[in-house]
């Protein structure tokens, strides 16, 4: 009876850790993309417009500096990014953005945090966290595949590269 009631609940509880993860497939989400606000990459100092790449397929990785499980994402985030930028199908078709708010600190701090975890993926400051909150992002970190205007895949939690890149290759032409 105990390892039946165990079982029960061990069910309950990744049946609603993956409808939370999923809850968000196949929503419309193009208008909040092409009216998203301008914003800085970090890394490499420009402005980007994710409406500029509404054509490809969109990577958003919403996270936080002060966030553990964010932090441990990071070299498998960087093995991800290469990964992408290494594939044929991928390097052309995909864009990828990691999305921060300031609640992770001022930009000096932000940069500096970036150099010391040796990220190498372009990490945008969402400064009003617009974005966020149209797409929903309730937890960090949070993963989005959005094709077409639509989310085809989310996650939260960090994951390996491999598993990421597998899940991408099944939305990319």
């Amino acid at each position: 009876m105990r390892n039946l009631l165990v079982i029960i609940t061990v069910f309950i509880a990744l049946t609603l850790i993956l409808t939370s993860c999923y809850s968000n497939q196949g929503k419309d989400v193009s208008s909040f993309i092409k009216y998203a606000p301008p914003m800085k990459d970090l890394v490499s100092g420009k402005t980007i417009n994710l409406n500029d790449y509404s054509n490809k397929l969109l990577v958003l990785e919403f996270f936080e500096t002060w966030c553990p499980a964010c932090n441990t994402a990071i070299p498998e985030l960087n093995k991800f990014y290469k990964s992408i930028n290494e594939n044929n199908k991928t390097k052309n078709n995909v864009a990828f953005f990691s999305i921060l708010s300031p609640s992770s600190g001022d930009e000096k701090s932000i940069k500096e945090f970036i150099k010391n975890k040796k990220i190498e993926y372009p990490v945008l400051l969402e400064e009003k966290q617009q974005l966020s909150y149209n797409l929903e992002v309730k937890y960090i970190p949070t993963l989005f595949f959005i094709k077409d205007g639509k989310i085809v895949y989310s996650k939260v939690g960090p994951s390996q590269s491999t598993v990421l890149m597998n899940e991408l290759l099944k939305f990319v032409k």
